[in-house]
């Protein structure tokens, strides 16, 4: 594997999103785990590390990717405005879990429902044609 193409975990640990962390903890775990096996051992069918075990053991969470999309800088600003009122409104237990990625991720879940059950009559497609016929 080229120099470029490694992933530093641990430096994505330090300074990520506890989200983030969790998921490269995780992988850290795996790397450890495999590191300890000899070469060639058989990884088992259901790795009790995995994503996907690990989604099964708790109730109503889900699989997640990581995504990279390009937002204003405006939106952007505004996001970080909105976890920190969000933040001021949770009980202070339930800080640590709130993240961008998460408000975006129900932002989407709420506009892509209004999308799904109004069509072109939904506030997406209404914003979506506003905004280009400004350009």
């Amino acid at each position: 594997m080229a120099a470029k193409d490694k992933h530093d975990i641990m430096d994505a640990l330090l300074q990520g999103s506890s989200e983030d962390a969790a998921d490269e903890a995780l992988s850290l775990a795996k790397l450890i785990h495999r590191k300890g096996e000899p070469e060639g051992a058989k990884q088992p069918v259901a790795d009790a590390l995995s994503p996907e075990a690990e989604a099964k053991k708790a109730p109503g969470s889900e699989s997640k990717k990581k995504s990279t999309h390009y937002i204003s800088e405006e939106i952007f600003e505004d996001l970080d405005d909105a976890r920190d009122k969000i933040n001021e409104l949770v009980h202070p237990r339930l800080k640590s879990r709130i993240s961008k990625s998460r408000i975006v991720d129900q932002a989407l879940r709420m506009i892509l429902k209004d999308f799904e059950e109004k069509g072109e009559k939904s506030h997406l497609i209404k914003e979506i044609l506003k905004d280009m016929r400004r350009k």
